[in-house]
């Protein structure tokens, strides 16, 4: 990882990749916050910090933010029986996002007394840096963000090389894969910036790999992105071209083969969502009377310079009103999937509704 230079802040959180290659340091803090989009990050950040603290996991309680109450977690952590060791006591509250909302001040207070020997995990989707919460968490607890590694520049893309790095060196540790810089780019460029679906390939890649721990580029090229993630860019595509018809075949073919709906949406989010990001850029640039090719701004949110030529005459035919609406609309599906449409048939009606917007 890069050296911070003396003119750069510090951040107040663990980058989860940089997470991932510590060491746990013990004795373990009184709160700690996984929070970020990727559900595998989140995931895999609290097994480390579990695994790597050397605490028996029988020993371990976990919660549900959605129905258990505070009462029965801070019961948890602060009762101790006559039979109880002197190690650390945890409790990992998992879709911890309403209990935050409901019991912000207890928790705040419950970081701020800071508690001998308990350990709070929180699995959260978002954490707001200007809320007091997070504040004494940086101060007294530990902050992962569990998101992906972006860019600093416009729009905050996918930074593709942090991500291939890591991919390499999550082959190694994790699967016992010695990939090459090569694979890596290939993974990366097919899955996009989906953790979760990344390691599923690795995993499948590592089932082919020779006594080196090796696999040809070749089978790397044919075994990465299975039909269901070739079909899910597919069906990228086909919105991106108003397919209408094609779109709604592609989409029946993931969900009748058991595709998960909401892991669908993120992977079709990645790929629609540079279009929204294309046309801001744009029109922030014609603000400042220094209109911007769109060429050059698709590039800047993501775009491969040898896809540009395509992603261009997508971007023409979708249309600056609609370019403009992309991201809401997507952030309108993904909240209708984990909630209103969470059922399968309601979530096939809210894809539907999209591709139809698209059309």
């Amino acid at each position: 990882m890069a050296t911070k230079t003396a003119a750069e802040k510090p951040t107040p959180f663990d980058p989860a990749f940089d997470f991932l290659e510590s060491a746990i340091a013990l004795p373990l803090p009184t709160l700690v916050a996984c929070f970020g989009s990727d559900d595998f990050l989140r995931r895999t950040a609290i097994n480390h910090l579990t695994a790597g603290s050397g605490i028996d996991s029988e020993t371990i309680r976990s919660f549900d933010g959605e129905t258990d109450p505070w009462r029965d977690v801070h019961d948890e952590l602060a009762t101790r029986s006559l039979f109880d060791d002197s190690g650390t006591k945890v409790a990992i509250v998992r879709n911890g996002d309403k209990l935050v909302s409901k019991c912000r001040e207890q928790l705040e207070r419950w970081t701020d007394q800071a508690v001998v020997d308990t350990c709070l995990i929180l699995e959260l989707q978002t954490l707001a840096a200007n809320t007091t919460l997070y504040k004494l968490i940086s101060k007294k607890g530990k902050l992962v963000r569990c998101t992906p590694p972006q860019k600093s520049s416009w729009g905050n893309p996918l930074d593709e090389k942090a991500i291939q790095k890591w991919v390499v060196a999550w082959a190694n540790t994790k699967h016992a894969l010695s990939l090459t810089e090569k694979q890596s780019a290939l993974i990366v460029d097919r899955i996009g910036g989906v953790c979760g679906l990344i390691d599923c390939e690795i995993a499948k890649l590592a089932l082919f790999a020779d006594s080196n721990r090796k696999v040809p580029d070749k089978r790397v090229s044919e075994l990465v992105g299975g039909w269901r993630t070739q079909t899910a860019w597919e069906l990228s595509d086909a919105m991106a071209d108003g397919q209408i018809a094609t779109a709604i075949e592609q989409l029946d073919k993931l969900l009748t083969a058991g595709q998960n709906a909401v892991g669908l949406m993120a992977q079709v989010s990645w790929s629609l969502r540079r279009y929204g990001l294309a046309a801001k850029l744009i029109e922030q640039s014609e603000r400042v009377e220094s209109k911007m090719a769109l060429s050059v701004a698709l590039e800047r949110v993501g775009f491969n310079r040898f896809d540009v030529a395509k992603a261009e005459s997508r971007l023409k035919r979708i249309g600056r009103p609609r370019a403009k609406e992309m991201i809401t609309w997507l952030v309108d599906l993904e909240l209708k999937l984990k909630g209103s449409h969470s059922n399968d048939h309601r979530s096939r009606l809210a894809f539907e509704s999209l591709i139809m917007k698209l059309g």
